[in-house]
């Protein structure tokens, strides 16, 4: 004869018809800010989570070129409020972006912030008095768009840039007297620079 505590195991839940109802869904964690800061010999991220009840760890990235990330250094969860220092002397622009790893294995990406370098500047034009119909510019990182907008932010001209960098040249078409928003779009980043159209 069995004892009556040996079929506890195998029964278990055998009521339970539906047991999808009773798994609890866990959001994943929401960065609500993300920046860095430059130091005399480092770079400080900052961020602010909410809901990390189901993360593994946070991943702070970096890239130099707005392509290929390497890891900055790993936070387990724990307060909400986080700062890392990523020690590094390299001046040049850096972007940055979290990786948050779930307890199932899972991970994504959030957005990213600029550190700009002090040796080369992110995205400049130049003269930002444009006459005629041409923008000069100089990029640090490769950039696939530019669009412009006019002062109330309507959309006046958009056009694929295929990810060129350094310095180049962008044809525009002829604009009216008055000032403008050109915005450069790339591999995860945007910048917005104001210029004006002098005639």
């Amino acid at each position: 004869m069995f004892p009556a505590y040996s079929q506890q195991h195998i029964i278990a839940n055998k009521d339970n018809t539906r047991p999808e109802t009773t798994r609890q869904y866990v959001l994943p964690a929401r960065i609500t800010s993300l920046h860095v800061v430059r130091f005399n010999g480092y770079n400080e991220i900052q961020w602010a989570a909410v809901g990390e009840q189901d993360t593994r760890r946070f991943v702070a990235e970096y890239t130099t070129d707005g392509i290929n990330y390497q890891t900055a250094g790993e936070l387990i969860p724990f307060a909400g409020s986080y700062q890392l220092k990523h020690y590094t002397s390299d001046p040049r622009p850096m972007i940055y972006r979290l990786r948050i790893e779930k307890k199932d294995g899972s991970f994504y990406n959030t957005g990213t912030s600029l550190l700009d370098g002090i040796a080369e500047p992110f995205i400049n034009i130049y003269p930002t008095a444009v006459r005629g119909d041409v923008i000069n510019a100089i990029t640090a990182f490769p950039v696939e768009r530019a669009g412009i907008a006019g002062i109330e932010g309507q959309s006046v001209f958009v056009k694929e840039l295929g990810g060129v960098s350094g310095s180049f040249t962008m044809a525009i078409p002829s604009l009216k007297k008055g000032v403008y928003w050109i915005t450069f779009y790339g591999n995860g980043w945007n910048s917005t620079t104001q210029f004006v159209v002098a005639g």
